[in-house]
């Protein structure tokens, strides 16, 4: 049976409860059963979303590895971008470039602090579109 809180969280959104009367284990409890059944559901933008709030970024982590295994650099990307993990990122970007999401790609390498590609990217085809 699902947690009242996380079947509120799917059906009305994150908006919906106020967790902040709850422990931090409680909560990232809590919405690490919504990130997953949002993973689950193929609702990945919104599953990153609770699971950056609940600060699980092993979980994240997992999720944009598997995703990178699968050549999907953009899921992975978004996955990485609340890890700041700058390896992960970078080779993140490298496949949203060749998927042509250069926003998404500069914002990959500024979260992963290489400016100086970030900058690159907006300037020769962000700005360019």
């Amino acid at each position: 049976m699902d947690h009242p809180i996380v079947m509120k969280i799917l059906k009305e959104g994150i908006n919906s409860v106020n967790l902040s009367m709850l422990d931090e284990s409680a909560r990232k409890r809590i919405l690490g059963e919504v990130g997953d059944k949002l993973y689950k559901e193929n609702k990945i933008e919104e599953a990153v979303e609770i699971l950056s709030k609940a600060n699980d970024i092993d979980k994240l982590t997992k999720m944009g590895d598997d995703f990178m295994m699968q050549g999907k650099g953009e899921f992975a990307a978004l996955c990485y971008l609340p890890t700041k993990d700058s390896q992960r990122l970078s080779s993140a970007a490298v496949l949203c470039i060749n998927a042509k999401n250069y926003r998404l790609a500069a914002h990959a390498y500024e979260a992963a602090e290489n400016r100086q590609m970030a900058d690159f990217i907006r300037q020769n085809f962000v700005e360019a579109q």
